[in-house]
């Protein structure tokens, strides 16, 4: 259950920070942004729900996100220190605590990757069947409507 919330709340949080940069810049979406939203959501949308039902599965699919999300934030952190901005400092601690969020994610990815007693069919034993069902409706929703009205 703590892997389905870490990794819906490290793709949600990156996702809402890329889309919020490219509504308050009024540019067209760059590489790095283009680059860092197609990882989120699927981190999000698809790798979180599958770890309630496959644990090392979904892990293993959050892995390749969420080296990405961690290169987008070294980039724009390095992108926000070059300009000259009243919130210099301001951006450099919300991706400092964005990219530890995504480096958390990413150390407890890999240690359910190569966990060797654990079998890739197991899923989180806690919730129940309909829980679980009602928890991976939350974040396929969430892409289906982004990727339809986006």
């Amino acid at each position: 259950m703590t892997r389905y919330l870490l990794l819906f709340l490290t793709g949600f949080a990156h996702a809402l920070l890329i889309l919020l940069y490219t509504d308050l810049s009024g540019d067209d979406a760059l590489f790095y942004r283009t680059m860092g939203l197609a990882a989120a959501v699927p981190l999000f949308g698809f790798s979180s729900w599958l770890t309630l039902f496959t644990m090392r599965v979904g892990a293993l699919l959050s892995i390749p996100s969420l080296l990405v999300l961690i290169y987008w934030n070294l980039r724009t952190a390095e992108h926000s220190m070059g300009q000259d901005t009243a919130f210099d400092t301001t951006i450099a601690i919300i991706h400092l605590v964005a990219g530890l969020l995504a480096m958390v994610t990413l150390m407890t990815s890999l240690r359910y990757v190569f966990k060797s007693e654990l079998s890739w069919v197991r899923g989180t034993p806690s919730p129940g069947l309909i829980l679980k069902l009602l928890l991976a409706a939350i974040p396929i929703a969430v892409a289906v409507a982004y990727v339809l009205y986006a």
